[in-house]
């Protein structure tokens, strides 16, 4: 199943052609990500839903199997428009800063809050009215996994979730507030998987007890994060032993992960068009029609040590250049900082570019308000 992923994850972006492409532009494609999530389930034997946040194309959803996966979380009232037609429990709503405008939608929806902090509930209360609303979802910090587990690896502070006194607080407000709570969710961060992901179940397992003898009945749904990462299949990642660990949870509880980047980063590949080559004092360099205004991410203008992305150039072989020299990519802005990536090698106008991995976050992390040139096509292929 996984060399099948793998495979589904690179043929179709290899089969494009220059004039299929109307440049900058995202490149999705559905069957792959049709295949990442079956992968997922089988790897991991769980229920697997969609971060709509790292890769919100509606395009690209409405083309996916619907009973290939269980849910979608979103985070904003944007990404709930933007799934319209999508509604009901498996449409999770997990943000810390959840506001009076998206608490309306989302009862309108007939979605499921993740409840980040207790006065979340005083916010669902008063606005839920004569309303039946489904029960909520406590979200836990990742702090809590050191405090149970010492052994535990050092994980990245970060603001969201709650500790088991605030959980516990937010049990009692519920009960006066008449609002019912069936879950826990509890996710370590991004890339954790391999070293977090026994001691998220391990937490989790004594997370449930202490809710539940605070509950006073049994919970029914228990989310685990993600934390894969974007090329997990080729990891080597022993889900055999993974799913046995997640045997110590209650059998009777569903079993969730939510995933953004593991799903989608594959499934999607950026391309821009070569509008002129230059050299300057011998150092060749590309521009192009898109660059960090429409895949910031690219320009890796957050990290310490760039290390820049090698992209492809479209149906054609490059030549090499003189002493072993790269081309510098460069995007279409006037900032220092739009090198998205190099090529070993020459490249001329009018080449198309393929940058792989691009179907988690690129798109929707980026800054196309600046100098107003907008954001990049779309295709699902």
């Amino acid at each position: 199943m996984l060399d099948q992923t793998r495979q589904a994850a690179t043929d179709w972006a290899a089969a494009l052609t220059p004039a299929d492409i109307q440049t900058p532009a995202f490149v999705y494609n559905a069957d792959a990500v049709n295949a990442r999530i079956t992968a997922l389930k089988a790897a991991l034997g769980t229920d697997v839903i969609i971060s709509f946040k790292a890769s919100n194309q509606l395009d690209l959803l409405l083309r996916l199997e619907p009973d290939n996966y269980d849910g979608i979380e979103i985070a904003s009232r944007g990404e709930l428009h933007m799934i319209a037609g999508k509604t009901g429990p498996n449409v999770f709503i997990n943000t810390p800063a959840l506001n009076d405008p998206l608490v309306r939608a989302g009862i309108s929806a007939g979605a499921t809050f993740i409840v980040d902090t207790p006065e979340h509930l005083d916010m669902i209360a008063r606005l839920k009215g004569k309303r039946e609303i489904n029960p909520v979802t406590l979200r836990l910090s990742n702090k809590i996994i050191a405090k149970i587990c010492p052994d535990a690896p050092t994980l990245r502070d970060d603001q969201f979730g709650m500790d088991l006194d605030q959980a516990r607080a937010a049990i009692e407000k519920a009960r006066g507030l008449g609002l019912k709570i069936n879950g826990l969710h509890l996710y370590a961060g991004p890339h954790t998987f391999r070293k977090a992901a026994r001691f998220v179940v391990a937490a989790m397992t004594h997370a449930v007890r202490e809710i539940e003898d605070a509950l006073g009945h049994d919970l029914e749904v228990l989310n685990l994060g993600g934390g894969l990462e974007e090329n997990w299949p080729e990891l080597g990642h022993d889900f055999d032993s993974y799913r046995a660990l997640l045997t110590e949870l209650p059998g009777r509880c569903r079993l969730i992960h939510e995933f953004g980047r593991a799903i989608f980063a594959d499934c999607g590949v950026f391309a821009v068009r070569v509008q002129q080559v230059k050299t300057v004092m011998g150092q060749p360099y590309a521009i192009c029609d898109g660059g960090m205004a429409q895949a910031f991410l690219l320009a890796q203008t957050e990290n310490m040590m760039r290390r820049y992305r090698v992209p492809r150039v479209l149906n054609r072989d490059v030549a090499p250049l003189p002493d072993g020299a790269s081309t510098i990519i460069c995007g279409s802005t006037c900032s220092r900082d739009d090198v998205i990536g190099k090529v070993a090698g020459a490249v001329e106008a009018g080449d198309v570019l393929i940058f792989d991995n691009c179907g988690a976050y690129t798109r929707t992390y980026s800054m196309n308000n600046f100098l107003q040139l907008g954001g990049a096509d779309t295709y699902v292929v």
